[in-house]
């Protein structure tokens, strides 16, 4: 396996020499001097650059990324000077990576990732995550493939910049995946039915439901709707073919519960969670 750092990253390297539990020499020729990596079954266990061993020299080319590198199979490391696995080695990296551009003052006013971003876990559940700070294990927990960085930052009381940026290193480490679910609100008007739907109900279109399901990833049960005055009502939903623009609502509900004929609404999926 050849190629060259900055088409190929050490990230995916290693997740990827980890993932096939390879043994054998991952060599960079780096313009600063060569830099060997031994891993043994997918474990790194030694490493040489820059003057460094162990753990520093992993960190040192993290910093680094540049040359052509090549690996051997079946070549065994001269000693042993990494300890750590390697999941948390590529964390560790990833980290000082980050906290070193912030102290360069190397941020811009833009965060990482959005606040309708919703992270999902990545890789082996049963990866041993020792190396993630009390910050990076708060956000991780919350994440359930559902709820957005928004509803993360917000449940675990952390400031949405630095959840931001702790979803950021964790993708950068392949913890997690980040995907684009914004489902799209929808402006309807209500439309009273004699039909039997119980207060606190109402049906829209199938296509609106299955345009949610396919942005979330989730079947929506319940929508929140705001009405004009800025209030807003949560509505149990369900889809039927053919409703159009109309949220129907029942007619006795309607007057129970004071939403008025011909009503405009901005009608959004709920989100599940706190």
């Amino acid at each position: 396996m050849t190629g060259t750092l900055g088409l190929f990253s050490l990230v995916d390297l290693f997740q990827l020499l980890a993932g096939a539990k390879r043994t054998g020499r991952l060599a960079v020729e780096h313009p600063l001097g060569p830099a060997k990596v031994y891993f043994d079954g997918g474990r790194v266990t030694h490493a040489e650059f820059a003057g460094e061993d162990g753990e520093e020299a992993v960190y040192a080319l993290f910093a680094d990324e540049r040359g052509d590198f090549s690996f051997r199979t079946g070549l065994p490391a001269p000693r042993t000077t990494v300890t750590m696995r390697t999941h948390n080695l590529v964390l560790e990296a990833v980290r000082r990576l980050d906290e070193a551009r912030r102290d360069e003052g190397d941020e811009s006013d833009e965060v990482p990732y959005e606040p309708d971003v919703v992270p999902e876990r990545h890789g082996d559940p049963a990866a041993d995550l020792s190396a993630l700070g009390a910050t990076e294990r708060k956000i991780l927990g919350a994440v359930d493939g559902h709820r957005s960085l928004g509803r993360i930052a917000q449940s675990t009381h952390v400031a949405l910049e630095d959840a931001s940026r702790v979803v950021g290193r964790l993708v950068a480490a392949g913890v997690l995946i980040a995907r684009k679910r914004r489902p799209r609100t929808a402006r309807l008007v209500v439309r009273p039915t004699d039909e039997p739907i119980p207060v606190g109900a109402a049906v829209l279109d199938a296509t609106i439901l299955e345009a949610w399901r396919r942005a979330s990833g989730t079947e929506p049960t319940e929508a929140l709707c705001r009405r004009d005055d800025g209030r807003i009502e949560r509505l149990r939903v369900r889809g039927r073919p053919n409703v159009g623009p109309y949220l129907l609502m029942g007619r006795e509900p309607m007057l129970r519960t004071g939403f008025q004929a011909d009503e405009s609404l901005l009608v959004r999926p709920a989100e599940d969670g706190p």
